[in-house]
């Protein structure tokens, strides 16, 4: 199962992908870890991300994952596309630890649901969204990305593509959830039966849980010198006091402003309708 349905989860960076990465990855069916961005290899010509030599970037991320540079050598050596790379290294992942499936997070994945459908017919597909307004209050509260138009043109380009994949591949409904970051902290049971369900698994009570997971945060630290303030938040036990951080924080100006730049990409319904969802979230 672990080359024919092979889980993707992604959505705007900010959304809470990390941590349901990690809830899931409670499961004993479901491999999951850090994030791969294997869609940014361009495998024809050995090169990762920035054009960093391919070996280098995947042998990094194998001491991510804690496998070793010479089972690196050996899926590089049998693969012939980003894809088949990743289905090799991740079906490694899984089998060192005693599961049978494998779940693949990078905030990206979303934009690329056609290559991942396409390679993965069988695939299931997972987007967290969360309400724009925390999430452009997270991304000030980590300094990136500038103002809040900015902000706002990142969402468009993140959320704009999905409805665009939506409206012309189409999407199964088999192959493609929707998750709420606000439902999943307020009701983690009954949010994590639904993803179960979708995915084909059976209910393990560990998936709701979450006391928080310090060891990846320490690793990354350990191998890259820097510290990540995702894998920091994951180190915390699962709690909704990140709900309503943009309420708190941005102005009306400033969210005027961002509902300009949304409604000149024709996503001002979806913008408001995410909102409104929002504080109707059980």
């Amino acid at each position: 199962m672990s080359s024919t349905a092979p889980i993707f989860i992604g959505g705007l960076m900010r959304s809470g992908t990390t941590l349901f990465r990690a809830m899931l990855a409670q499961h004993s069916a479901i491999a999951s870890g850090l994030e791969t961005h294997w869609f940014d290899i361009d495998w024809p010509n050995q090169q990762a991300r920035g054009g960093e030599p391919l070996g280098d970037y995947l042998y990094r991320i194998g001491a991510f994952f804690e496998i070793s540079a010479g089972e690196v050598d050996g899926y590089m050596a049998a693969a012939a596309s980003a894809e088949a790379y990743l289905d090799l290294f991740m079906s490694a992942v899984a089998r060192r630890d005693g599961k049978r499936r494998w779940a693949e997070k990078t905030t990206g994945n979303i934009l690329h649901l056609d290559r991942i459908l396409s390679h993965w017919p069988q695939g299931r597909i997972v987007h967290i969204i969360r309400d724009p307004r925390d999430i452009f209050a997270s991304f000030r509260r980590s300094a990136k990305y500038g103002g809040v138009e900015d902000y706002a043109a990142l969402w468009c380009d993140y959320l704009g593509r999905v409805e665009r994949f939506k409206r012309d591949l189409p999407l199964n409904p088999d192959s493609y959830l929707e998750l709420r970051y606000e439902a999943l902290v307020r009701s983690p049971t009954a949010q994590m039966a639904t993803v179960l369900d979708f995915l084909g698994e059976d209910w393990e009570d560990a998936v709701s849980q979450f006391a928080g997971k310090a060891e990846e945060h320490d690793r990354v630290l350990s191998l890259t010198g820097h510290s990540s303030t995702t894998l920091e938040q994951i180190a915390q036990p699962l709690s909704g006091d990140r709900i309503g951080l943009g309420r708190q924080s941005l102005s009306d100006d400033e969210m005027d402003r961002a509902r300009t730049v949304v409604a000149a990409r024709g996503l001002a319904d979806l913008f408001a309708r995410i909102e409104s969802e929002t504080d109707v979230a059980p």
